[in-house]
Parts: C-alpha cells; sequence; structure tokens
C-alpha cells in the first residue's frame, strides 16, 4: 500500500517504477528464505559467508596490489573529487563495491555469520582484517553496538564475543585516533559528522514538504549528494510516513518474535543473524546501504532467515 501511494503521488513516475524492483525484490527474497526449511537455511548461510570470505579476498588484495593502477586510472582521468582521493591516499579499501563505507557495511553484516560454523570460525580473521581496511568508522561502530546489545540480551553468549567485542573496541579507537589526526579538514570526524548533520536539515525540509506521500521512489536527491546519509530519512522523504512506517512494522514484527525467548531456547545461528541483521539498522542511521542493492538483497534474506 505504501508502495502504491508512493508511486501515484510521485513527482516523476518513471523514476518511480525502475526504484520499485528494489523493494519488490527485497520482499520476495524475505518471504522466499522465510519458507525454506532449517537445514536449507544453513546452507544459504553457508553460502553467505562463503562469498563474504571471497569478497574480503579481493578487499585485501586492492589493499597490497590495486591502489597503484587504480592511482593511475585516475591521474589519466584528472580526477578531482576530495572523496576519491581521499579512499586512494589512505588506501581504504572498497572494491569490488562503490564506496568504503559500502564495503564496510557488507563486511559487518557478514562478520557475525562467520561464528555459526566451527568449521568455518577462521573466516572472521580475513573479513574483520578487511573492515578494518576500510576504516569505516559508522561500520565498525554500528558491529560493536550490534553486538553489545545482544550480548546483554542473552547474558551467555560464548567468551569468543567478549574477546571479538573488546578487539572492536580498540579497532574502532584505533581508527578514530588516525583519522582525528588527519592534515585534511575533510578526512576527520567532525567533518564527516558536520556533512551529515547538513544532510539530515536538507533531507528534513524535504519531509516538511511532502510528509505524507514523500516525492516518490528514486526522486529523492540533495544538491551534494544523491543520498540522506540516513536511511530512514530517505524512506520518509521517498515514501512518506506511511513508507517509514511499513519498513519499521515489518522489521520490529519479526526481531520482536525472536527477542522475547532470546535468553533462553534461541538456536545459536538465530543470535547471530540477529546481530548482522541489528548492524544494518544501526548502521543505516549513518549511511545508506539499504539502496545498494548488493548489501541490501542480502539483508533481506538474512532478515528472513531468522
Amino acid at each position: 500500500m505504501a508502495l502504491t501511494i508512493s508511486i501515484v503521488f510521485s513527482s516523476n513516475k518513471l523514476n518511480s517504477f525502475e526504484e520499485l524492483y528494489k523493494y519488490i525484490s527485497g520482499l520476495l527474497l524475505f518471504l522466499i528464505a522465510a519458507s525454506l526449511e532449517y537445514e536449507d537455511k544453513i546452507k544459504i548461510i553457508r553460502a553467505i559467508v562463503i562469498t563474504g570470505l571471497v569478497i574480503s579476498l579481493l578487499a585485501i588484495y586492492q589493499y597490497f596490489f590495486g591502489f597503484q593502477h587504480i592511482l593511475e586510472y585516475v591521474n589519466k582521468a584528472k580526477f578531482t573529487d576530495p572523496f576519491i582521493l581521499d579512499y586512494i591516499s589512505r588506501n581504504r579499501v572498497f572494491f569490488p563495491f562503490v564506496t568504503p563505507n559500502a564495503l564496510g557495511g557488507y563486511l559487518a553484516m557478514l562478520i557475525p555469520l562467520t561464528l555459526v560454523f566451527k568449521d568455518k570460525s577462521w573466516f572472521i580473521i580475513p573479513l574483520s582484517f578487511a573492515l578494518l581496511l576500510t576504516k569505516s568508522l559508522g561500520a565498525l561502530i554500528s558491529l560493536f553496538l550490534a553486538l553489545g546489545l545482544y550480548f546483554y540480551l542473552k547474558k551467555g553468549l560464548e567468551k569468543k564475543i567478549i574477546f571479538f567485542l573488546y578487539g572492536l573496541f580498540l579497532i574502532i579507537c584505533l581508527v578514530f585516533v588516525t583519522r582525528l589526526t588527519a592534515q585534511k579538514q575533510h578526512l576527520q570526524p567532525i567533518f564527516s559528522t558536520v556533512m551529515r548533520l547538513n544532510y539530515w536539515k536538507d533531507t528534513l525540509n524535504i519531509i516538511k514538504a511532502r510528509p505524507l506521500t514523500g516525492v516518490g521512489l528514486g526522486n529523492f536527491n540533495l544538491i551534494q549528494s544523491r543520498y540522506a546519509h540516513n536511511s530512514y530519512l530517505q524512506i520518509w522523504a521517498e515514501m512518506g510516513i506511511f513508507g517509514l512506517i511499513s519498513f519499521i512494522w515489518v522489521i520490529t514484527t519479526v526481531l520482536k518474535s525472536k527477542l522475547q525467548n532470546i535468553k533462553y531456547n534461541s538456536r545459536k545461528e538465530t543470535i547471530y543473524l540477529l546481530i548482522a541483521v541489528t548492524t544494518v539498522i544501526l548502521h543505516n542511521f549513518v549511511d545508506f546501504t539499504f539502496f545498494m542493492p548488493e548489501v541490501m538483497f542480502i539483508w533481506w534474506v538474512i532478515l528472513g532467515l531468522i
């Protein structure tokens, strides 16, 4: 219903129809994953984890061998975008994604799933290393908060989670200090924070103009960015308040059904699936991976597997 309303009142219906496939595909993946038998769900998790390993190895390869080729291309093309130059100058990995933050959000989502399988638990090492190389504070902090939340709720997670939390906290501190001492203004955390606050302010102005119906799927655009860097504000701006409520309802309905008995009889894989889902939920308060199919299609599957 919310999608229909958004398209009917869209300021550009062609853009809305082109964007509609992301939501339809996501919901279908969610329903298919939810209908699978337990054994099939485990196979899907295994496939997701193995794919994550391959992606992490590609990112690590880029860090050690790939930036020289990118630098040559950028020099030939005479790019001047400060953020592109930032990725290269600081060796912030992003391959095969578009930005380090997008890759960071993807890896942070998959890292908890490596703990589902004892024979695959070592996968956490390359995935965590690749996440560190993205230097994405948003992804790192989101994973830390999600792990901390479920450690608090469960009060019985394995000790390796505690050690991972400590290690993750130290990594966050290291990345923060590294960026804080950067010479260039746009590399510092305060610059990123102010930039996002400006995006959110401009997005709220769009919402105020059309709070009920939104501007339509795919029609959101700021002067300085295609994204609001807060997926919930952008959903509201595009789909109106009904779209935002519908999205939150789907998430809370799934999570609430598991959180009520998480202390007593949840399977360990359910715990790690919940952590993965929550990591993305938290990350999208400061980023926009919900609008990137390469991340969110996997997220819809994981939500369905719960």
